[in-house]
């Protein structure tokens, strides 16, 4: 009698082709968090040594980028084909502008549950929609994106804050010009401003918040080889 023979199943493979056809797929979006090595460990019935060599291998595949206390994210491989060796922009900049969205930005989409109304949702939608219109001209995408995160402050019906927005025009648009010139940047960018859209409408400010928090550490992450020193 003749045995069909077992062959031997390698776990690191499996379990990165597995994570390999949900990214491309779409099932998970560029920008998501994965869950932690012990985690996923439990998840795919492995150890936590087969899932960091599965997650090495994505890595050096750009499909994946992770930054020790942000987490693992799905990156886009496009982004990296960037041919300069940085951005004008370094990650202290960086974490000034978030603490500046966090001062200014998170007290303002607190203050839109009560006092934002349908027109204010209005603009954030046709601000999407101008990012979408100028995805391929950079310098008015990058002003699309500034107009976005002001609308998004317009929200709040505070002038304080709104003029807070303006005030800092110039550094705001630098910043979204250093992230928005890595190569296809524009398709996470219009993604997620168009998932922000939609949950201001919904007045889901701890959605918001979580969205912001996450997409910071995610930038933090896939930007950190082209930060300048």
């Amino acid at each position: 009698m003749e045995f069909v023979r077992i062959e031997r199943v390698n776990l690191v493979d499996a379990v990165y082709k597995q994570l390999y056809e949900m990214i491309a797929s779409g099932k998970l979006p560029e920008g998501t968090k994965l869950e932690s090595e012990n985690k996923l460990a439990e998840s795919f019935s492995v150890s936590r040594v087969v899932i960091r060599e599965a997650l090495q291998k994505l890595r050096s595949e750009k499909l994946v980028v992770t930054r020790q206390g942000a987490g693992t994210y799905v990156a886009n491989p496009k982004n990296f084909l960037l041919n300069t060796q940085s951005i004008d922009m370094t990650e202290a900049a960086y974490r000034d502008f978030l603490h500046f969205r966090e001062s200014v930005e998170y007290g303002a989409v607190s203050l839109a549950k009560t006092a934002a109304v349908d027109e204010d949702f209005d603009e954030l939608d046709r601000c999407v929609r101008q990012m979408e219109i100028t995805s391929k001209d950079k310098s008015n995408f990058d002003e699309a994106d500034y107009c976005f995160h002001l609308a998004m402050v317009k929200c709040s019906h505070n002038v304080y804050l709104e003029n807070a927005m303006k005030a800092n025009y110039q550094m705001l648009v630098s910043v979204f010009d250093a992230m928005n010139s890595l190569p296809a940047a524009d398709n996470f960018g219009m993604a997620s401003h168009r998932e922000l859209a939609a949950m201001m409408r919904r007045r889901d400010v701890k959605g918001v918040i979580k969205a912001y928090n996450e997409m910071g550490k995610y930038n933090i992450a896939r930007l950190a080889e082209y930060f300048k020193k």
